[in-house]
């Protein structure tokens, strides 16, 4: 067999089969038939459909929406596609068991799905293991979502393998903006947002390998920097390049008025995402290199660890008895019989011990001056955060009560979002913000410095002592909560995560007034 031939299937082998098994799970679950179920009542449905179904779900709930799932979720999805796509007709505890049923086979129980394979490099057997549907407790519940393997499974049922399928899309996404399809180009970005958010689970995904098994979790991260870090400065240039076109097709549309206001809302639209998926590449990059430094820290340690400075007889005997080799206790046994070594003292010593003087003074020991360590506790790390928070909204506020006479929660709301984008309003601080806020109907800031009656009000007074701030002591502004008939009610909603979970929070609309 020619050489360069037999050395790409032998070396090439292990690496096809680590690409492959992503798609194990689909297979067998393909294979499972509905026709045991309940005497084949249900042999209709497709357990492929349903996987890949589920998977999209997934997919939308966890990355497009930033949030895990519950079971009562996952029933309610999988109640409402059985009942639309395959026409099923059931209730009660027979719809409970086959749903049990269908979600039970995808998450195969909790247990990964493996795959064995013949490694020729090694010469033996191999096992690989992958999951699509991982679970974990958060706030006293279980809650489910999808692994990085099953994303990059689902995505490539549908897209071409390259180097990097953020550069794919990047390139897709500059055709959709020239050809002014913006609706298009949105949910192009969605998918870039996907394979960002998939990169970065992968990242976290190769930090646990190393803390369970520093070789394989070597081995996946050499394999992340190859295909996920290697292409970050060309995607960099591409969202710049895409974010320009799409400044140059805003400013069109604002220019050519009511002819072009069907697709000023679509461009709005896409501007904003293309934004998130900027910001979220930064921080994937900031990701890549905090893993590299906790990677060669945690491959260090275990360097270190390797070195051991005592030996274990028992575990020795433990090692020797499970082996059931004997010969193997030579290793102990062989030192005790070496030759022994006589040790001798020369007499010649004697003297220079006789005539050897000591020092006359003692020397004292120096003492290193080592710089003080300052701790800082998590109250003072939560204050901090709050701090600089509270100051950027209401350096916000602030700005806007001093060339506005008076203006709504909504458009504060709006103008945050220009400045933080809609990360904000997932941010528990500025609803406690706005708590504070509405302790008083009436702010002036002339004397607030001299009397606080709030804890919002010694905020105040701290941020206006700034030289920088000088330019709000004047203003004096009233809060006044809109009814519904008053007009103009907006309630606003968002939906936030917090350790308990999720949550709503509605907030009905203020009008801010300068005074």
């Amino acid at each position: 067999m020619n050489h360069t031939l037999r050395s790409d299937i032998v070396n090439n082998h292990s690496t096809r089969m680590q690409y492959l098994k992503k798609y194990i799970p689909f297979f067998l679950l393909q294979q499972v038939s509905m026709t045991q179920f309940k005497d084949g009542k249900y042999a209709i449905v497709d357990m492929g459909y349903v996987t890949m179904a589920l998977l999209r779900y997934f997919i939308e709930e966890n990355h497009f929406n930033e949030r895990s799932v519950t079971y009562q979720e996952v029933a309610e999805f999988l109640s409402e596609l059985l009942r639309n796509d395959f026409s099923l007709s059931f209730y009660g505890e027979e719809e409970k068991e086959l749903i049990d049923y269908l979600f039970d086979k995808i998450k195969n129980d909790g247990k990964p799905f493996v795959m064995d394979y013949f490694d020729p490099v090694e010469k033996k057997q191999k096992t690989t293991r992958v999951k699509l549907i991982e679970s974990k407790l958060l706030a006293g519940s279980v809650v489910y979502s999808v692994t990085a393997d099953a994303i990059e499974f689902y995505l490539e049922t549908k897209e071409v393998k390259e180097e990097s399928k953020i550069n794919i899309q990047q390139l897709l996404l500059e055709k959709m903006i020239e050809t002014k399809n913006f609706k298009g180009g949105t949910e192009v970005v969605r998918r870039i947002n996907s394979e960002v958010n998939r990169l970065r689970l992968r990242k976290q995904e190769v930090l646990s390998l190393l803390g369970i098994n520093v070789f394989e979790g070597a081995k996946a991260l050499e394999d992340f920097q190859r295909t996920g870090m290697q292409w970050f400065d060309r995607e960099q240039k591409a969202f710049i390049r895409n974010k320009e076109l799409t400044d140059q097709a805003l400013k069109k549309a604002s220019a050519a008025g009511v002819s072009y206001q069907a697709s000023l809302k679509e461009i709005y639209e896409l501007e904003t995402e293309l934004k998130k998926a900027m910001t979220n590449h930064s921080r994937l990059l900031s990701d890549c290199t905090e893993l590299q430094l906790r990677s060669d820290e945690m491959i260090r340690k275990h360097k270190y660890s390797r070195f051991r400075n005592a030996f274990d007889f028992m575990d020795y005997v433990e090692k020797v008895k499970n082996k059931n080799d004997v010969s193997l206790l030579k290793s102990i046994v062989s030192p005790l019989f070496s030759p022994k070594i006589t040790k001798t003292f020369y007499l010649g010593n004697i003297d220079e011990l006789l005539s050897y003087t000591g020092q006359k003074e003692e020397v004292g020991e120096t003492v290193l001056e080592v710089d003080e360590v300052i701790y800082q506790f998590d109250d003072e790390v939560e204050e901090e955060r709050i701090s600089q928070n509270y100051e950027a909204m209401i350096k916000t506020l602030l700005d806007m009560l001093l060339v506005r006479e008076n203006f709504s929660l909504a458009q504060f709301n709006h103008e945050l979002e220009l400045k933080f984008f809609d990360d904000i309003f997932k941010n528990s601080d500025y609803y406690s913000f706005l708590v504070h806020l509405s302790q008083k109907k009436e702010y002036d800031l002339s004397e607030i410095r001299k009397r606080q009656d709030t804890f919002f009000d010694g905020f105040l007074a701290s941020f206006l002592e700034e030289a920088r701030h000088e330019r709000y002591r004047k203003l004096r502004f009233s809060l006044k909560l809109l009814s519904d008939q008053e007009g103009e009610v907006e309630k606003v909603t968002h939906l936030i995560t917090d350790i308990s979970g999720n949550r709503e929070f509605v907030t009905t609309n203020i009008l801010f007034v300068r005074h």
